[in-house]
This record gives structure tokens, C-alpha cells and sequence, in this order.
């Protein structure tokens, strides 16, 4: 990926904010989404905004500090044995050339997506935007799935009051299907 390709979508994800407040002082907090980098090599990378991913522009390169397990990244070496109580390799620091980056993304709810949204400007029209939030905020509300649940079929996976939904087998009809056919 171009460096001005990676500055432009960090720039747009900063659009992305979500408010979260504490439920003791009422005191709103404003906080930008963790974003994810898909690299080469099944390499995903997570800038969680706190400064373990150091973005370096002027190089076209990032630097991700993180701790070093076996389950952390493809490959990993072991931390190794520790000496008391502290382990001898806690941690690592993997450089990534923004030539090696695929794809960058990050996780929304709707106050941000509003937000995201409104930062592309005139490249997203109103109904798409109204149908992109349909999709993505209605039909993920449980009450919406819940509603459209009651009215459906568990066994025929079609709306209640349809033919097949509604339709009793008996004793009776099982024989004449299977052992006496009309």
C-alpha cells in the first residue's frame, strides 16, 4: 500500500470516534477505534490507539510492540524460560514495510459509522448510507430479529401462516404417504 493511501485511511478512521461515558462520574470520553492491519504473510496487526503501533511516515514503515507468545503471531519463538519471576523474552517488536500492508479496517457501532460516513463526503449518497444502516444497525437489533423469528416457521423456515407452515400430519396421513400411496 502507498503511503498516502495508509495516511488517508488512518485519517479517515480518526473521523470514527464513539463516546463512552463513566457510569459513576457521568464524565463522556471521546476514543478512536482500534485499527486493524492485514499484511503479508497472515501478518494482522492491531493499533489499539494506546501507542503499541508506532506509525512512521516519512519511512513508509510501522513498528508494532507486542508481547512475545507462541499463539501471538504465525511463528512466534517462545518467550523462553524465566529466571525467577521474571521471563528472559517478554516481548517483540515486528516492522512492517507499508509496501507489505493489504488492507487496514476497523470495527464500528453507528455513532462512528455516522461519523466515518460523514467524512467521505459526496462519495456516498443519502440511500446508501440509509441502507448501509438498514443492513448493518436494523437488522443486527434484537428486536428486529427477534420480531421477524416470531413470525417464522422453525420447521418450515417460512412465515407461520403459510400452507406448509400451518399444515398438521397425523398418523393417518404418514400411512397413506409411505405405506399406502393413493
Amino acid at each position: 500500500m502507498e503511503t498516502v493511501d495508509v495516511i488517508a485511511f488512518r485519517e479517515g478512521f480518526d473521523k470514527a470516534t464513539f463516546t463512552m461515558y463513566n457510569k459513576y462520574t457521568g464524565e463522556a470520553k471521546l476514543f478512536k477505534p482500534a485499527i486493524h492491519i492485514c499484511c503479508d504473510n497472515s501478518l494482522n496487526a492491531v493499533d489499539d490507539r494506546f501507542g503499541s503501533v508506532i506509525w512512521d511516515d516519512e519511512n513508509s514503515r510501522f513498528y508494532w510492540f507486542k508481547l512475545n507468545s507462541p499463539g501471538s503471531t504465525p511463528n512466534a519463538t517462545s518467550p523462553g524460560m524465566s529466571t525467577g519471576d521474571k521471563v528472559q523474552i517478554p516481548a517483540m517488536v515486528i516492522t512492517v514495510d507499508y509496501g507489505e500492508i493489504q488492507n487496514m479496517r476497523i470495527v464500528m457501532n453507528e455513532e462512528m459509522f455516522d461519523k466515518y460516513v460523514e467524512g467521505l463526503g459526496n462519495l456516498i449518497t443519502e440511500d446508501q448510507i440509509k441502507h448501509i444502516k438498514y443492513i448493518l444497525f436494523a437488522q443486527s437489533d434484537m428486536h428486529h430479529i427477534i420480531s421477524r423469528k416470531n413470525k417464522t416457521s422453525y420447521m418450515t423456515e417460512e412465515l407461520k401462516d403459510t400452507s406448509n407452515s400451518t399444515r398438521n400430519y397425523d398418523d393417518k396421513d404418514e400411512y397413506n404417504k409411505t405405506v399406502h400411496k393413493l
